[in-house]
């Protein structure tokens, strides 16, 4: 399965890269450049997993990696701030 991590902060995309790798899978990690932490490209060039940095409003070329990266399936891993996600805008109760 080639699969697509859309990774947050935190440890939990490293532990999904590893686990998915261990398991045989292709992955295509697509970090979130205002939340996904630095060493996650050490941790994608030991698993041999390509990985993309983007900002969290470039929706359109999240998708347009995992298609290019002929992804099957999709994961995203990690938290990702409802503070940036609305940024500059009303953040809803």
């Amino acid at each position: 399965m080639r699969l697509g991590l859309i990774a947050g902060n935190g440890r939990f995309p490293f532990l999904v890269l590893d686990a998915a790798r261990s398991m045989g899978h292709d992955v295509t990690v697509i970090a979130a450049r205002e939340e996904a932490f630095a060493d996650l490209n050490d941790a994608a060039a030991r698993a041999q997993a390509p990985i993309h940095w983007i900002s969290l409003g470039e929706l359109g070329t999240c998708i347009r990696l995992m298609k290019d990266a002929g992804i099957t399936q999709a994961v995203m891993a990690g938290q990702v701030r409802h503070t940036k996600i609305f940024a500059g805008g009303i953040v809803p109760d």
